[in-house]
């Protein structure tokens, strides 16, 4: 009972938390989100961009945070050859994508046609999106996308 009343009492904390908060640090790099720097910056060093739209207290989004982006052999590919964003779909903050046009997270989000989370986005050495998907993925499965998308 007492588990219970404490989980009752901090779930309104947690159900309003991004991914960010939960993913082990330096998962996610810093950014302005103007992605067309980010692209040529991740290109010159032979990286791609990968994009992470959540929503705070999406519970999928949650759980790739606590256990894909902790796995060790994701950490390491994400270090290695990716640069891993996340853009909220609900958010406010300024982006800027690759036709140059400033717009809010949530209204890129809806020129992208993004409506679900978490939607991963990654992007090729011209910004175009080389690999899409919707929903959770576990460790493995997500470590299979990254080496299939991984710059050549």
């Amino acid at each position: 009972m007492r588990a219970f009343l404490i989980a009752w009492l901090l779930f309104p904390l947690l159900a309003f938390a991004g991914v960010t908060e939960y993913a082990p640090k330096g998962t996610f790099s810093e950014s302005f989100l103007i992605l067309a720097e980010d692209v040529r910056d991740a290109a010159k060093a032979g990286r791609r961009v990968v994009l992470f739209f959540e929503q705070e207290g999406c519970p999928a989004c949650l759980k790739m945070a606590r256990t894909t982006f902790a796995d060790g052999a994701v950490a390491e590919r994400l270090r290695q050859r990716f640069v891993l964003l996340v853009v909220d779909i609900f958010g406010a903050r300024e982006t800027v994508w690759l036709d140059g046009v400033a717009r809010s997270e949530k209204d890129l989000a809806k020129r992208l046609g993004i409506t679900g989370t978490p939607t991963v986005m990654i992007l090729d050495e011209q910004g175009k999106s080389a690999r899409q998907f919707i929903g959770y993925r576990d460790a493995r499965a997500f470590q299979a996308i990254l080496d299939a998308a991984a710059p050549k």
